[in-house]
């Protein structure tokens, strides 16, 4: 995954996101994972935008949005 801003003729916007500090920490645990056991460096909103676009991708495929099976409260 590269780091920092995206590159590239892609339009970017910053979101403002709050998440509980254990969904943090374990993020957190995930990269030092990524770069001690495979090498790679990766920053949080690299790895936000992967998930978020994999996803996006997953419901697409599924034809039409699910409904969470749990709303967790911010």
């Amino acid at each position: 995954m590269a780091r920092g801003r995206p590159k590239g003729d892609e339009s970017t916007c910053v979101l403002a996101v709050r998440i509980p500090l254990a969904l943090r920490d374990e993020l957190d645990r995930y990269l030092d994972a990524l770069e001690t056991r495979v090498g790679l460096k990766a920053s949080r909103n690299a790895v936000i935008r992967q998930a978020l676009r994999q996803f996006l991708a997953a419901e697409q495929h599924a034809g039409q949005p699910r409904l969470p099976s749990r709303v967790e409260d911010p």
